[in-house]
């Protein structure tokens, strides 16, 4: 508990709620959305670090 995921480009913070889902962003893409970043936008798990 009190992991942040943040974006591992940048180190922002990312918003996570309706958009975090485990809903994948098209028919031919099978990654789920961690969060949004502010500069990059929508984040799958790869571009995800948790810090504390």
């Amino acid at each position: 508990m009190g992991e942040t995921p943040r974006c591992r480009l940048c180190g922002s913070d990312l918003t996570t709620g309706l958009v975090a889902t485990g809903r994948r962003v098209g028919c031919c893409n099978a990654t789920p959305i961690v969060g949004t970043c502010p500069e990059h936008g929508p984040l799958g798990p790869h571009h995800v670090v948790e810090s504390e």
